[in-house]
Order: structure tokens, then sequence, then C-alpha cells
């Protein structure tokens, strides 16, 4: 049987560089040693680096992530930094805001960014998502939008709809059987939201078996109903 993922393996896996190993290595070590809130669930640093970073840095297969490195990207609901940090970390051009409304879960970024050396080029806004996509800086502005573990799909469309800019990309992590049961109404929201439906791309390298990204593309500018009230997009889903 083979042994748990070790950073060495994934630098190997994805053609990371010594500064770049180094980099995730504080970011684990931090994230395995923060007390002052629970901003995940995973304790043991194997398990940190198999699947949360090794689950990340799959999404380097996805075409999208590469082609719009150099563009603003958003962590929506980021909590741990996941994906956005490791992403961020293995691509240098990536600007990035970690969007977070838990307080404490904000404290725990703006430490990560700097332990991760990407302190420079990651902003974090904490705040919640209706909120920030009110009114710029927020509304309509990032060409990608990255979510895992956030909310089922009908839900993340309608939060991610107006904080995307014209022609931008939700790319949600989720596993293939969440996508078997919440895709239907997942495109009822996007078609509602304009948004379209793009492919489930299979993360062929992600050390979890259902791993997959769900990508959604930008089509028509946000209407002016959304953002709802905060809290409505999962109390009243719009597929529902």
């Amino acid at each position: 049987m083979a042994g748990p993922l070790t950073l060495s393996a994934l630098a190997e896996r994805f053609a990371l560089d010594s500064a770049q190993v180094a980099a995730l290595e504080a970011y684990v070590e931090l994230l395995s040693g923060w007390k002052r809130a629970n901003v995940t669930g995973l304790r043991s640093r194997a398990e940190i680096v198999e699947t949360l970073l090794g689950d990340s840095l799959a999404m380097l297969d996805v075409s999208f992530v590469r082609e719009r490195a150099g563009a603003g990207w958003l962590d929506l609901g980021a909590g741990a930094g996941i994906p956005g940090i490791p992403l961020a970390v293995a691509l240098p051009s990536v600007e990035l805001t970690l969007l977070e409304a838990a307080a404490r879960k904000c404290d725990f970024l703006e430490a990560a960014a700097d332990a991760a050396g990407i302190a420079g080029r990651a902003h974090v806004e904490c705040a919640r998502s209706e909120r920030y996509a009110a009114r710029p800086p927020g509304r309509e502005a990032a060409a990608v939008v990255l979510a895992r573990a956030v909310a089922p799909l009908p839900v993340l469309v309608e939060l991610t709809a107006p904080l995307l800019a014209p022609g931008g990309v939700l790319l949600a992590s989720k596993t293939a059987s969440a996508v078997d049961e919440e895709g239907p109404a997942g495109e009822i929201a996007a078609g509602l939201c304009g948004l379209a439906a793009g492919p489930v791309v299979r993360l062929e390298r992600s050390p979890l078996e259902q791993s997959v990204c769900v990508v959604y593309e930008k089509i028509a500018p946000t209407p002016d109903r959304f953002p709802r009230r905060e809290g409505m997009a999962a109390k009243r889903p719009l597929a529902t």
C-alpha cells in the first residue's frame, strides 16, 4: 500500500521549484498548528498535504486555470485558503482575493498569505459575498472565482454570478456524486443569473477519487436583482 502523499511527491507531480515547496511547507505548518479558529477539520500534516494541497494543485490540469493565471482571481468562502493559496503559490502571476465572512478565519488567511510568501498579491476581504458583490470593487470584477466546500451548486452559482466579470468563470471543486445530485439545479440557477454550465473536468491527478471541477462561464450581465439579501440564496434557492 502506498504511503501518504508528501510535499516532495507533490513537487515532482506538479513541477514545483524549491521556493514553492518551502512556501507550501510554511503554509502547512501554520495550518496544522493554528489554534485561534477551526479553519479546517484536519489536523494531521499528512491529511492536510494529501487532502487539501494535493486536491487543490490537481486543478492545475483545468485549462482555465493556467489560461487565466494573469487575471484577477477570487476564492469564495476561502476559509483555510483552499484551493486559492496553493494555486497562487504554484502560479506566480495570480492576483488573488480571499473572500471570507468569518473574522477569525480572515485572521488566519492574513497569516497564511504571509507565510506562503504571497502577501503582496493576495488580499483578504472579510465580508459576506452578497455585500461584497453589491458594488465596486467586488461587483463583476473577478475573471476567475474558485470555490470549494462552500454550498450546493444552485446556491454557489447565484452567489458567484455578481462577482464574475463578463466572460469570467466559476471553477467549483466538487465530488462527482455531488455533481450528479446538484448539477441539474445548478444549470437552472445559471440560466437565471447570466451564467452557462460548462464542462465537468475530472481531476485525474487528485489523490481524491471522485474529485472534479465544475465550470460555469459568465455569458450575460448579472440581473440587477442579484445579489439578493444575505442568506436568501441558501434559504430560497432559485431552482426550487
